[in-house]
């Protein structure tokens, strides 16, 4: 029976649909432990179960790897949109706040010493922490537009102060607490968005 031409005949093995996912794990965990030395395309494929051959289909370099993998797994702000600023900055505040305690915790670390040493990571970094940055900056941009936030409101500084107080309750907390302050996060993060909106002077929609 010859294949119409919305049913095409394949050949080879069919398109593994979980194979990107598993790649990115392996790819953001590999990083996470070792920084741009851990990221090799054979290491990759020993983690994820997926063959060289299969990845550098996909990606012709580890930087195109990178880039794909940050995308798909790290600091996902655009999504964040939930239509009042209080949910958005709460939301935002407990993504970094898992990001900076998970198994991903140490990526910025390797980041900051790979971007200095190695222009090709630094070409995949840059670029991509600065997208995410005016992503997080149109959080206050459309509160400012749905008439929550004052128009003097600075976007910027905004974000420095849900981001940097997130970042910093984390780095400053002894070991020893580590377990309370997880425990106590949601507490910890309602109440930095409450005091952040009353500073700013943001209101309720």
């Amino acid at each position: 029976m010859s294949a119409s031409p919305s049913n095409p005949p394949t050949r080879g093995r069919p398109r593994d649909p979980g194979l990107e996912d598993r790649v990115f794990d392996a790819a953001m965990s590999l990083y996470a432990e070792g920084g741009w030395a851990a990221l090799t395309f054979e290491a990759v494929a020993r983690e994820s179960g997926v063959g060289k051959s299969s990845l550098y289909r996909r990606w012709d370099s580890r930087e195109a790897l990178l880039k794909n993998a940050l995308e798909a797994r790290w600091l996902p702000v655009d999504t964040i949109d939930s239509g009042t600023l209080r949910a958005d900055l709460r939301e935002l505040a407990e993504m970094i706040f898992s990001n900076r305690t998970g198994k991903l915790a140490n990526l910025e670390y390797w980041f900051g010493i790979d971007a200095a040493r190695h222009p090709e990571v630094r070409k995949v970094t840059t670029p991509y922490m600065q997208e995410t940055v005016l992503e997080a900056r149109a959080i206050a941009r459309r509160a400012i537009r749905r008439g929550e936030a004052p128009r003097s409101l600075d976007a910027g500084l905004l974000m420095d102060l849900v981001v940097g107080a997130v970042n910093n309750h984390v780095m400053t907390t002894p070991r020893r607490l580590r377990a309370e302050m997880m425990r106590k996060a949601p507490s910890f993060l309602d109440r930095l968005v409450d005091v952040v909106l009353r500073g700013v002077g943001a209101e309720e929609p």
